[in-house]
């Protein structure tokens, strides 16, 4: 039953600031900063949280009490460069009896190859096919990729759109690659509509709740949030497409949404995000899917104040997911 904030023992939100090795690389993305969410800007100021900041210090002594906190969040997202943080914290929270969101073990399985792994054979999803590599494994990745055509090429651990290049094929991705790090090469499926336009769809999933967070229109593959004020603002039609998504009670058909669900299922994670396209046959391309994607929506654009739309779901979701209730 959800209790009222005012008889809400305090949640304990536990956030990271990534391994040791990576520090130098905190100010390049935010999520090489913190490696954490952004979920938690959704619950109202008076839902009595603590916050606990580790960092690899701080598993060198014995772990807090944690006692007093019937539900602990985890919300360090980033399993790559937070994957030394991740796996302590496992063992701190894996013994507890408390409800634990998020735990560091599942956020650890969501690397974009375990990811690409989980979600194949989802009937209506098309996965590309996803493969991790240093130099010195080229060869297997290649056999791997054979036959993909165009692959994306990604320093593991990038997001944000922070990309190698989009190659013509796996051997000319290889010319790319400097030194010994990992690599993640991505089978390249076009996803262009009839129009020419590239269509991007992000879905939250926030406890038993999906929440629609932009549909992304832009002319160029590589779609990310700029595409709204640099490609749609101009184009009232595409606002409307997207605002009439925000609008309708189903944005998306019942044989996409039994794919998300599926998906949903198959992730492990109490919230995370999804990001899509849709091929030419009507199945979902799968992008990517982590918790560490931003959900906190640009409410202050007026031509997209549509948007808004997706923050009281996603608020309501995320009070339910904790154990909160409103109380007003």
């Amino acid at each position: 039953m959800l209790r009222s904030m005012a008889a809400q023992p305090p949640l304990l939100f536990i956030f990271g600031f990534g391994d040791e090795s990576d520090q130098v690389k905190r100010f390049r993305f935010r999520t090489k900063v913190t490696g954490s969410t952004d979920l938690g800007r959704l619950l109202p100021d008076d839902v009595v949280r603590h916050r606990l900041v580790v960092t690899p210090e701080s598993f060198d002594g014995p772990p807090p009490d944690f006692g007093r906190y019937p539900v602990i969040a985890n919300m360090i997202t980033e399993p790559e460069h937070s994957a030394g943080l991740l796996g302590s914290l496992d063992k701190w929270l894996s013994a507890l009896s408390q409800r634990v969101i998020n735990p560091p073990a599942a956020v650890l399985r969501s690397t974009r190859d375990q990811v690409a792994e989980r979600l194949v054979g989802i009937e209506g999803l098309h996965v590309p096919r996803t493969v991790r590599f240093r130099a010195n494994d080229r060869e297997e990745a290649a056999r791997k990729l054979e036959g993909a055509g165009a692959v994306i090429l990604r320093r593991v651990g990038t997001h944000g759109g922070d990309i190698v290049g989009l190659f013509g094929s796996f051997d000319l991705a290889l010319q790319a690659v400097e030194g010994d790090g990992e690599h993640i090469a991505t089978e390249f499926i076009d996803y262009r509509s009839d129009d020419g336009l590239y269509r991007k769809f992000r879905v939250f999933f926030i406890g038993r709740h999906r929440i629609l967070r932009h549909a992304l229109i832009g002319d160029s593959w590589m779609v990310h949030g700029a595409a709204r004020t640099k490609f749609m603002a101009p184009r009232p039609e595409l606002i409307a497409e997207e605002r009439a998504m925000f609008e309708s009670e189903n944005p998306f058909s019942p044989r996409v949404c039994a794919v998300l669900e599926e998906v949903r299922e198959r992730m492990g994670l109490d919230f995370f995000g999804l990001d899509f396209g849709f091929a030419p046959d009507g199945r979902l391309i799968l992008f990517e899917a982590n918790a560490t994607m931003n959900f906190m929506p640009n409410l202050f654009i007026e031509k997209f104040e549509h948007l808004r739309r997706c923050y009281g779901p996603a608020q309501v979701a995320m009070m339910e997911m904790l154990g909160v209730s409103p109380g007003r």
